[in-house]
C-alpha cells in the first residue's frame, strides 16, 4: 500500500489517502510523463503502467504489491493548455491620454457650480414652507 504520493508536475484533485484508489490529476499540456514522489514499505514493490502521456486524457495505474497482497491506484490525468489570461502592458498602453485631448480650464468649475445649483433647487423644493 502507498503511504505517500505526491505529483511533482501536476495537481491531485484530493489530498492523498492510502485507502482511496481513484484520483484525478490536472497538469499542463507540455509534460510527457507524470513525475511521482511516493513512499512504500521496504518489502513492497511498485509498478507504474501507462505513464507516457500522449493524449489529453490518460489513465495511469500505480500498482503496489508484495508476496501476499496487491493494491492498484488509478490516476485520471487531464492535460490542460495554459492560456495567458491578460496582457497588462497592452491594457495600460490603451489607457494613456493623448496630448491633444486636454480639457479646457472652465469645465471643472462649471460642473461644480451646476451640481451645487441642482442640489439647492431640489433642497428648496423638498423643504419649502407652506403658506397658510
Amino acid at each position: 500500500m502507498l503511504k505517500k504520493l505526491t505529483i511533482l508536475n501536476g495537481e491531485l484533485s484530493l489530498k492523498f489517502d492510502p485507502l482511496n484508489t481513484r484520483y484525478t490529476v490536472n497538469m499542463t499540456s507540455l509534460a510527457e510523463r507524470l513525475e511521482l514522489e511516493y513512499e512504500i514499505d521496504s518489502d513492497d514493490q511498485i509498478s507504474i503502467f501507462n505513464n507516457n502521456l500522449v493524449d489529453d486524457k490518460e489513465e495511469v495505474v500505480i500498482t503496489v504489491y508484495n508476496d501476499e497482497e496487491m493494491m492498484s491506484y488509478y490516476l485520471e490525468v487531464y492535460k490542460m493548455e495554459s492560456d495567458e489570461v491578460s496582457d497588462f502592458e497592452d491594457y495600460f498602453a490603451s489607457l494613456e491620454l493623448k496630448s491633444d485631448t486636454k480639457m479646457p480650464s472652465y469645465v471643472a468649475p462649471s460642473i461644480a457650480s451646476g451640481c451645487f445649483l441642482l442640489i439647492l433647487i431640489i433642497f428648496s423644493i423638498l423643504f419649502k414652507r407652506a403658506k397658510r
